[in-house]
């Protein structure tokens, strides 16, 4: 039960990432409600769990919308791993985890993707990239990560997503 709700959460996400939230800009940066996903279900899951939900999340988005296949799915495993080897450590119900977790996150992406788009021949506008994506992106999703951390907490401490089966 817990693979479906995971999954229809991904594919729901997927569909209004490509359609309702192109709406809600901010000086042209657009919320990555994926990575805030895999944040959020990464602190609930666990490392591998976090990987792989990451890798998913990650593969959907680059054969939708990618350039390049696989990208995206690798920096989301390793986003998703990292934050899931951490979730021991944290406590869940403080509002600033998420919310500093998705920051630092959405830096770690923008850097690693510019890197290696870079890095294929891409020509990049560095700072450009800096006051976007690095700042202005990196605030926007840990704003709009405490919303949905708030939703995706209270599925994880209800009866449906506790139960083994």
């Amino acid at each position: 039960m817990k693979v479906l709700i995971i999954g229809f959460i991904i594919v729901l996400n997927l569909i209004l990432q490509s359609t309702l939230f192109q709406y809600i800009k901010v000086l042209d940066v657009l919320p990555n409600t994926a990575l805030i996903i895999v944040i959020s279900l990464a602190i609930y899951s666990g490392k591998n769990k976090g990987a792989l939900i990451g890798f998913f999340v990650g593969i959907l988005q680059d054969i939708i919308f990618g350039r390049l296949i696989g990208l995206n799915a690798m920096v989301f495993m390793i986003t998703g791993y990292i934050v899931g080897s951490i979730n021991k450590n944290l406590f869940k119900d403080n509002l600033l985890v998420p919310f500093t977790l998705t920051a630092l996150a959405t830096i770690f992406y923008e850097g690693i993707y510019m890197l290696l788009i870079f890095l294929l021949g891409y020509q990049i506008d560095i700072l450009d990239i800096i006051k976007k994506m690095l700042l202005i992106g990196a605030l926007y999703n840990a704003f709009i990560s405490v919303i949905i951390y708030i939703y995706v907490s209270k599925l994880f401490r209800s009866r449906v997503m506790k139960k083994r089966y």
